[in-house]
This record gives C-alpha cells, structure tokens and sequence, in this order.
C-alpha cells in the first residue's frame, strides 16, 4: 500500500510513518516545515518528504493520513478526497495500526513520552521484543518509533482526543494538568476523557492513575479494572536516595534502583514504567535493573554541549508544572549559576498559563523569554511574551525579553553553570546550530 502523511515531521505523524513502513507499506510525506533532522532520519527509512501541501503529491496513493493542523479545506486533503483516496486523521491511524497489537498506552500531561520511552526500553531488555511509538527521539532507534512484535507501547496524546480511540490492555495516566482545553471545552469535559480512556482497558487489566487525581479511575474500577495510585503515599511510590552525577537513585517495592536522569519527576515516571513492566509479566528486578541503562530522550533534560564551562541542555517543557520540575532537577544538580532561555508555545496555552509560566522561571537565577512559538494556531489579541516576563517580575525573578537572534550573545557570555533552551517550538533546532556555529 501506498501511504502519503500530511505533516509528517510532527512527533506522533513522524512515529506513524515508521510503523507503515515497518509493515512494508510504501511511504512518502510533506510537511509545511520540514525539518532538516526529521527529513534525515525519515530518509534513513527511504521516505521522502515534500515541502509544503499540493493535491501533485497524490499520484498513486492508496491511502492519505493527516495531522490535526491540516484545515480541512486544505486543498491536497480535498483533491485526496475527490479522488476516492482513503482519508485518515492520525488519530485513527494509530488506533488501526494498534489494533492488531497487545497495546499499554501511557497518556498524560507530563511525562508521559519518558515513562514510555522508559516502559518500552524495560520490555526490549528483558527480551519482550517490543513494538514502540513514543512523542520523542530515542538515538537507541533511530527516531521515536522501534518496530517489534505484538506487544505495543504506546504515548497516547489526549490532544484531538487521540487516547479515545485506543483499547489498551494496560494503561497509565502520568499526571493530570488544565492542557489542551481548545478540544475540550471545559475541565470537566477533559477528566471525563481521561476518566473514558481509562475505562477503555481490556478486561484483566491494570490502570495505573496519579494519587492526586484517583477519581480518574472511577469509572474503570466499576468494571472490575485493577486500579494503582502512583505518587506519594499511593501503591506505587518510590524513595528518593542520592543523587548520583545526572541521576537519581531510588527504592520501590524493596529494591534498590537507577535512572540516569535527574529529578524526582523522573523517579516518578520510572516508577510507573515499572509497575506497567510488572503488569506485561516483568519481574520488578529486573525492570529495574534494566532501567539503569536506559538512554534517555532528546530533549529531556538533555546535554547538548559545553562552552565556556557552562553545561548547555536542551528541554522540551512548555507548561508551567514541566518547567518547574525541570529547573528545580538542574538547580539541585548545578555547580554554578542555572539560566533559562524559554520559548512559550502556543497563544492559547500561553493566554491561561502566563502566571505559572513566570512563577516557575523564578527557579532559575536568570531567565530570558522569546517571543511565542504560534504552532498550529493563529495570534490572540493582547497575548505576547511580554506577559510571562511581566509575571516573573512580579514573583521576583530576574527576566529578560529577547528575539531569536540575541541566543548567540546569550551563548558567548555564558560562563560557568547551567544553560538551558526550553519549549516545545524551534528553539531546540535553533539553539543547536548557533552552538555548533559558536563552538567552532
């Protein structure tokens, strides 16, 4: 079969095109941005990728996926349509493509592409040839999908009402967070998904939820589902001991543990890759022994260089709680002054989230704010960067606006302690290639 992606350097449609792939499916895409380090790895794979959307892209396909940014009217998706070409939006792309398997989706509002990277690396150590799709990159695979056999480890994205369509055996929601209320509409309509997703697993099976939020297991429970708290005080909670260079070592279920990653919200998402390990059948042993060599994902929490002594890192978090997690893990590390670029990403999310976002940046010793990353969404009124600095202002911190240009500046005058390019836009992209330019 022939499958053409719209989008396809997005994180979840870049996963989708390896999985056909995978299946000896013929695969080809286009994207209005294509990213020279996703059109490389894609390549790896023989797929090619097309710059923007044009109805030429069509001839000879059996069957058109796109992602939730392509408007409806775009007019590649209604020449597709006009065609008789099988159309698929990548939720039901996935939720076909999954449907063959044994699946343990892991959804929530942080954490969840870690602790999946994390379950899937477990399963692949202890011999369970697993089949992965996962938000991030894993250098290990090649990207962030690792073909293998029926058991499937899945991230499963509340955004478009992805996790509605899956019937996993397993499932787990990392934490719960006010995100992506654009789909929603309202709070209470977001707990009722997470609350449907959860209700969705096979009977026999285990939902695992935060023990801040249990009554996201309400519904599961009253069918007879085995239902697990994870977090302080709940059944799955484990001690944090001492830190070890860029890692954490930790106790659960008597056993002493690994990861080499820091931050007590890293012990949690290991915590629960584990119990959702023990639930396919995995001793707690030897998940957690597997664990201690697990690689890491791009962007969390990831080093990517040294200048001047300063240790450059690279983070993918955008929400507030993300943010805060992530410069409380550096500070504790850090022999030195701990900095932060931040691009916010989306005016939506920035609209309801500027307070936390300036709160949090106070964690830093000095913080600087791009202007925001619009993504998939159009400009709102009155909404800018100027309002997060405004809010760190005002919870004490040091905060600066800058334009992408001024990173260099940022990057020559560092000088010893932490740097940090935070946000889920560009800023990665472009913090690397001016570092690879300044280190030359």
């Amino acid at each position: 079969m022939n499958v053409h992606l719209m989008g396809i350097c997005g994180s979840g449609m870049s996963a989708l095109a390896g999985w056909y792939s995978a299946l000896g499916n013929t695969v080809t895409g286009c994207d209005e941005s294509p990213s020279p380090e996703k059109v490389l790895s894609l390549g790896k794979l023989g797929i090619t990728v097309e710059r923007g959307h044009s109805p030429e892209h069509l001839s000879g396909i059996d069957r058109l996926v796109f992602s939730a940014a392509v408007s409806r009217e775009n007019p590649e998706l209604e020449g597709a349509r006009k065609l008789g070409i099988s159309t698929l939006r990548r939720s039901e792309a996935l939720a076909e493509l999954a449907s063959s398997h044994k699946v343990v989706s892991i959804a929530g509002a942080h954490g969840k592409t870690t602790t999946t990277s994390m379950a899937g690396w477990i399963a692949q150590e202890t011999g369970l040839d697993p089949t992965v799709f996962i938000g991030g990159n894993m250098d290990c695979w090649n990207g962030n999908f690792r073909a293998g056999g029926e058991l499937a480890i899945v991230e499963s994205d509340e955004f478009d009402r992805t996790f509605l369509r899956l019937s996993p055996s397993h499932a787990a929601v990392t934490s719960f967070a006010l995100e992506h209320l654009e789909c929603y509409g309202s709070p209470e309509a977001l707990e009722w998904a997470f609350q449907s997703f959860l209700e969705s697993v096979l009977p026999g099976g285990t939902v695992i939820v935060p023990v801040e939020k249990p009554g996201l297991g309400f519904w599961a429970e009253r069918i007879g589902r085995k239902i697990l708290t994870s977090g302080p005080g709940g059944d799955i909670d484990a001690k944090r001991g001492e830190c070890s260079g860029w890692g954490e070592r930790f106790i659960l279920f008597g056993r002493r543990g690994f990861i080499p990653a820091p931050g007590l919200h890293n012990i949690r998402n290991a915590q629960v890759a584990v119990a959702l390990s023990m639930a396919c059948g995995i001793e707690p042993g030897e998940a957690m022994d597997a664990l201690a060599s697990w690689p890491g994902v791009s962007r969390r929490l990831e080093k990517i260089g040294e200048l001047s002594q300063t240790i450059i890192v690279s983070d993918y978090a955008h929400h507030p709680d993300e943010m805060a997690a992530a410069l409380s893990s550096v500070k504790k590390l850090a022999d030195g002054p701990v900095t932060v670029v931040f691009q916010p990403h989306l005016p939506s999310r920035t609209s309801l989230l500027y307070r936390e976002m300036g709160s949090a940046l106070r964690i830093a010793d000095s913080s600087y704010v791009l202007p925001i990353f619009k993504s998939r969404e159009d400009s709102i009124s009155g909404v800018n960067s100027d309002l997060i600095c405004t809010a760190a202002h005002r919870s004490g911190a040091d905060c600066n606006l800058i334009e992408m240009d001024q990173i260099e500046t940022i990057l020559k005058g560092a000088n010893g302690g932490v740097l940090i390019f935070m946000g889920a836009g560009s800023i990665d992209r472009h913090a690397r290639r001016i570092l690879q330019e300044v280190s030359r």
